[in-house]
């Protein structure tokens, strides 16, 4: 019995080779220098995403320490303006006290 003959297209040993070549490579375990370059990568990428995030953390206290004195100056002038107000209530107070108390003495001493 006679088989058929199976034709197949015309390839060079030279083709296959190179072709079972690229193959091996491609299944060949990474290089040292190659896992080196990819650590390097991925440590530059995780560095980078850190300082990004220091920046962003430094944005935001700075933006704290900026509000923080925005309060405590406003509360200094709430301060003042009481102080102010009371100085003079505690002044109208005592000027009076100082007119009235003789006042009283002398009552005290008509009656």
């Amino acid at each position: 019995m006679d088989m058929p003959a199976v034709q197949t297209p015309l390839v060079s040993d030279e083709d296959m080779s190179s072709a079972l070549e690229e193959q091996l490579e491609q299944d060949a375990p990474p290089s040292v220098r190659s896992m080196i370059a990819n650590t390097g990568k991925t440590l530059k990428r995780f560095i980078d995403q850190m300082r990004r995030k220091e920046t962003e953390l430094e944005g935001v206290k700075a933006a704290a320490t900026a509000e923080f004195e925005r309060v405590v100056a406003l509360a200094k002038m709430v301060r003042d303006n009481c102080h102010a107000e009371t100085d003079a209530d505690l002044h109208q107070i005592r000027t009076t006290l100082e007119v009235l108390d003789p006042a009283r003495a002398k009552l005290s001493e008509m009656a």
